[in-house]
């Protein structure tokens, strides 16, 4: 997972390595996260890729970033979904971009064919393809929560995507068991 930080007397984007990245998580227990999903028929494994020190030139903050990826190999449905917040530091914050921007940034997949669908509580929603590295690409929804606005931008975001092989409702089925456990 790739993500900015915005320190914008300085205007310095920080990226960090992630998902997508070479930075390796470290696998924990789903319930010291602060990503929940508990489904019949889903597998749940969570990693922690939260840094405890950043340095930014003379400020300095932290991050913590959670990664939640549930499967279900009975209706060949999976959700990837991340969890990243700015924590300290003064004057810094999360750029707010758009749920496209966000996820082609996270993830290595190719996402195209973006719709809209109905919002689920605080979470925006859309349909959308993913391509994977190989193969053709398969209708998901993605999906994101913003956190609290905090100077030009926010303190956090919550997000990622869920696709299905039996379709498009089962995929969307599993963002709503998801968002309604958040």
């Amino acid at each position: 997972m790739r993500w900015r930080m915005i320190v914008p007397a300085a205007a310095l984007l920080v990226a960090f390595a992630g998902v997508a990245g070479a930075e390796e998580g470290t696998e924990i227990d789903c319930k010291k996260a602060d990503l929940r999903f508990e489904a019949p028929g889903f597998t749940v494994k969570c990693e922690d890729y939260s840094r405890s020190t950043i340095s930014l030139s003379e400020m300095s903050a932290a991050s913590q970033t959670y990664v939640l990826f549930a499967s279900s190999d009975a209706d060949i449905t999976f959700l990837q979904v991340y969890s990243r917040r700015v924590l300290g530091g003064t004057r810094i914050y999360l750029q707010r971009r758009s749920l496209e921007s966000e996820l082609a940034d996270s993830f290595s997949s190719k996402f195209s064919d973006w719709g809209d669908e109905a919002d689920i509580g605080d979470f925006e929603v859309k349909h959308v393809n993913v391509k994977f590295e190989s193969g053709e690409p398969t209708e998901c929804i993605a999906f994101r929560k913003l956190g609290p606005r905090r100077y030009e931008g926010v303190s956090g975001s919550t997000a990622g995507y869920a696709c299905s092989g039996t379709g498009r409702d089962h995929a969307f089925d599993a963002v709503k068991q998801f968002v309604s456990q958040q």
